[in-house]
């Protein structure tokens, strides 16, 4: 966060020591790698960001920022079909995020809510009734 504080702020060198610090601190940590590919955008670079969307992508290929990100670099360069396939595959990959998310959410709700936790045992039993019904009307 300290990193993005001072890009925000227009101060990229303090930014991008901090986000060298968190990259030495932790290897894996993509967002701070992401951060610094931003920085290369911002000033212009887009090979050196495209190089540093693609580590992040190494790191999580799943990162849909990153494919975005990437796409955006590529673009920058004129290489623009390449770089549509990239942001539509982080397109892709944020729906699916989004999706998951949702059903997440939903299976929390109905386990945490007693009226929907008990749903299930009320339509056995309409389910129940039902054929039980058919079962004695048709006999």
């Amino acid at each position: 966060m300290q990193g993005v504080l001072y890009a925000v702020r227009g101060e990229e060198a303090d930014a991008r020591r901090v986000l060298d610090d968190a990259r030495v601190a932790d290897p894996g940590h993509y967002r701070a790698l992401t951060n610094l590919g931003n920085l290369d955008m911002e000033a212009g670079r887009f090979a050196e960001a495209e190089a540093i969307y693609r580590e992040v992508l190494r790191i999580d290929p799943e990162y849909d920022g990153g494919h975005h990100n990437l796409g955006v670099a590529l673009r920058r360069q004129g290489r623009v079909a390449e770089g549509v396939k990239s942001i539509r595959q982080g397109q892709r990959l944020a729906m699916k995020r989004s999706k998951d998310d949702t059903d997440a959410e939903m299976k929390e709700r109905f386990a945490t809510n007693p009226v929907m936790k008990n749903m299930r045992w009320v339509v056995l039993g309409v389910l129940a009734l039902i054929i039980f019904l058919a079962l004695r009307g048709g006999g």
